[in-house]
Order: structure tokens, then sequence, then C-alpha cells
């Protein structure tokens, strides 16, 4: 059953709640991008959370098909989740997706329907997470650098001091990972942080590479900055043997989704977002 109808967008999913339902709530974003270096991040951060549904979010401007697993249809949606923090000091909200929108129009629309949701859950701060691709980067046993940029100068240099980080200094954040901030902090005042992780420059042409190393050096990041309840405690020795299971996911995901796919750049390769 459709609950509410905004643009094409439709929550199809809701927790019934109250903006003092959270305790100074603070929310995580890692929606698909290059080698879904946040997607997976936030996927892993849910699961140790346990994190519980609070709202599911179709857009026609998502691909044009349905996604089968384990014999069950579902259109590609977005999804809110939160977790409650048993010591009640701060709660967590976390945004991911199936996919990004097709097309810039989609990704604005979707990105202000989602900052609007989190204003109004009283969120003061959007931590986003992705890739941030260069050239030839050196795996070996050297974890990933992790670049940092803000939406407060002041906010950005506490985090630096904090952390081993390095400043965006210039470029564009494409995708809602990016936009969400951005348009938290331009209508509603929210501050905003976004934490992209080192991964190699081939990523962008290669949709097959997957980057765990990435995506589990943000999950470490945010434990440590953030002061979550993660028991897990992973390293570059255990990357290994969580990848096959997270591979195997995305390789099915996307499977269902690449044949509805139809926005190409000017070279004919699939647009891709950070």
């Amino acid at each position: 059953m459709v609950h509410k109808m905004n643009n094409g967008i439709q929550i199809i999913k809701y927790m019934d709640y109250n903006k003092s339902d959270f305790r100074n709530p603070i929310a995580f974003i890692g929606c698909p991008g290059i080698a879904d270096v946040g997607k997976f991040a936030l996927d892993s951060l849910i699961g140790q959370l346990n994190a519980k549904n609070f709202m599911d979010i179709i857009f026609d401007d998502y691909p044009a098909g349905a996604i089968v697993d384990n014999s069950i249809l579902s259109a590609p949606k977005a999804e809110i989740l939160f977790w409650k923090d048993p010591s009640k000091l701060r709660d967590i909200l976390l945004i991911t997706a199936d996919s990004q929108s097709l097309t810039p129009k989609g990704i604005y629309k979707i990105s202000n329907f989602l900052t609007e949701i989190l204003y109004q859950c009283g969120v003061k701060l959007i931590i986003a997470v992705g890739a941030y691709p260069v050239s030839n980067r050196k795996i070996n046993n050297r974890l990933p650098k992790i670049y940092i940029s803000s939406t407060n100068g002041e906010l950005l240099d506490n985090f630096l001091i904090k952390n081993r980080c390095e400043k965006i200094q210039k470029g564009v954040i494409i995708g809602a990972n990016g936009l969400i901030p951005t348009l938290a902090k331009a209508r509603f005042d929210i501050e905003g942080l976004v934490f992209l992780a080192e991964t190699d420059n081939m990523a962008i042409v290669n949709d097959d590479i997957t980057d765990l190393r990435a995506s589990i050096t943000l999950l470490e990041m945010l434990k440590k900055s953030f002061t979550l309840p993660i028991k897990k405690k992973y390293s570059l020795e255990n990357i290994d043997n969580i990848t096959k299971n997270l591979q195997i996911k995305r390789d099915q995901l996307e499977k269902d989704l690449d044949a509805f796919k139809l926005v190409e750049t000017d070279d004919k390769r699939k647009s891709l977002y950070i």
C-alpha cells in the first residue's frame, strides 16, 4: 500500500514517528557509487547495529525493472533505517539505496526529499561516505587514505585533528552522497561531512572492481569518530573472508539492474557516481 506520493516519489512502507522519538539524531548516508565503497560501508554498519526499518521509498527515476531475491519481486528503492542508542545519548538514521537515480533531475528530487525527512526527524549532522578514485593506487598492505570535505570549516578542522584524513581541495562529488549534505546545509542549516576512501581510478571505467579495503577503512573510521558500538574488528587479514558474500550480493543486484540502465555518457560508458 502506498502511503504518500510526491513528484514520482512514493513512500511504500514507514514507521509512524514524531520528531521527539529521536534523541539528538545524526544521519549516515552511503548510496551506490564507484566500487560501491560507500554502500558497502553503510550496509556493514546497518548489519553491525542491527538497525530497524524506518522507511522504504520508490521513485520513478530509479531503473525501470524489478529485483528478484529468492523468487520475491521488489522495486528498486531507497531505505531509511534507524538505531536507538540504549544509552539514550544519540540515535542514528541510516540511508542507502539500490541505485542512484538515472538523471540529474532525479538525483536532485530524491536528495531534496530525503533531506526533508532528515530535517523533520531533527537531524543536526549528516555524514556521507563514498569513494575517492586516484591513479595507480598501490594497495599492498597500506590502508587507503580518507579524504574529507564539510559544510563547515570549523567542523572540518576538528575532524582533521581527530583523524588521519586529508582535505578535498577541489572537485565535484556527484550523486546523492554529496548532494544530500549540501542541500541540507543550504535549506535547513544542517551541518554535513563527506568522507571518501581512496580507491583505484580504474573503478571509474570498470564496474567489476570492488574495493572492500576502502569500505572497511571507512567503517573503522566511523566507529572511532562516533564511538559506534561495533563489536567486530575488521582488518586487512579478514577482509577476504567477508568479500565473497558481499560480492555475491553485489553481482546479483547488478545483474538484476544492469539490463534496465539506459543512461549512457557520450563515449557510451554507463554513468557512475561517487
